[in-house]
């Protein structure tokens, strides 16, 4: 029986690994002696057979797994082979399965943890978030540590990766130039601010008071609706969210239906309890 840990057996294109006994070349032949479980033998044009060995070993909880929109959960171990074109992974689960896929048919994140530096760093956020006193009024818990502590995967594709790992942060390589729409109107500098928030996955804006940061925020919200994405606005106030939330909803714009205003507990039973059955 072939151990298929460290081995995987691809017979024109097939995995094979959990149907073979045995898979031998044999150079006097110049090709490959394979054995079924069935008893049955059979030899192989050298190009048609791939015995792969010395797999990478990979921890689990960096990544995340699924195929056709379904993710893989309880997964023990990962074993990836190399082969002529791509890469075949064998995943052992917890309950002592184990499943053979080529890499392209999966759906594969890594954590941005998976590096050094980023999880030096978010380490080191960790500590400085459990000597913050910032605390729940309600239970008293310590907020920030709470929610660092809750972080165990960190997809190394999402902003906060980047902000981890700076060098992981590439310019925009869509070849593609994107066009942005503003609905609320804009200058030079205004243009600028939001065709780069677009183009890029971490945008800084800065400007002093009345350059027209709110009304840049606007556009930003208009063009990521547009994508069909969802925006989520956060502040260190609740002042700077309540005046985007009262930008959408004025009498200008009656936008205010697009808008969720969560946060504390507080909010988000305000929020479903208010619910109308109709909107514009």
């Amino acid at each position: 029986m072939i151990n298929a840990k460290y081995n995987m057996i691809i017979i024109k294109g097939e995995i094979k690994t959990r149907e073979i006994v045995s898979c031998q070349y044999n150079r006097n032949t110049k090709k490959w002696d394979v054995e079924f479980n069935n008893g049955k033998k059979y030899s192989y044009s050298y190009l048609n057979v791939q015995k792969l060995k010395d797999p990478q070993i990979l921890n689990p909880k960096m990544y995340r797994i699924s195929r056709d929109g379904r993710e893989f959960f309880n997964i023990k171990a990962i074993y990836v082979f190399t082969g002529k074109h791509e890469s075949y992974w064998h995943i052992c689960f917890n309950n002592g399965s184990t499943t053979d896929y080529r890499q392209s048919d999966l759906d594969i994140v890594e954590s941005c943890f998976n590096h050094k530096q980023s999880a030096n760093v978010f380490e080191y956020l960790k500590q400085i978030a459990a000597l913050n006193d910032i605390k729940n009024e309600e239970t008293n818990e310590k907020l920030l540590s709470k929610r660092f502590e809750k972080i165990s995967f960190v997809s190394k594709n999402i902003a906060l990766a980047k902000y981890l790992n700076p060098s992981l942060l590439k310019a925009n390589e869509s070849k593609n130039e994107y066009i942005p729409i503003f609905p609320f109107g804009c200058n030079n500098s205004q243009y600028k601010a939001v065709k780069n928030a677009m183009e890029n996955q971490i945008s800084v804006i800065q400007g002093p008071p009345r350059t027209g940061k709110t009304q840049t925020i606007l556009n930003i919200i208009a063009n990521i609706l547009m994508k069909g994405k969802t925006v989520q606005i956060v502040s260190n106030n609740n002042s700077a969210t309540e005046n985007i939330f009262d930008k959408l909803s004025s009498n200008k714009y009656n936008l205010g239906f697009i808008v969720a205003t969560l946060g504390n507990s507080k909010n988000k039973k305000m929020f479903i309890e208010n619910q109308e059955i109709n909107y514009p």
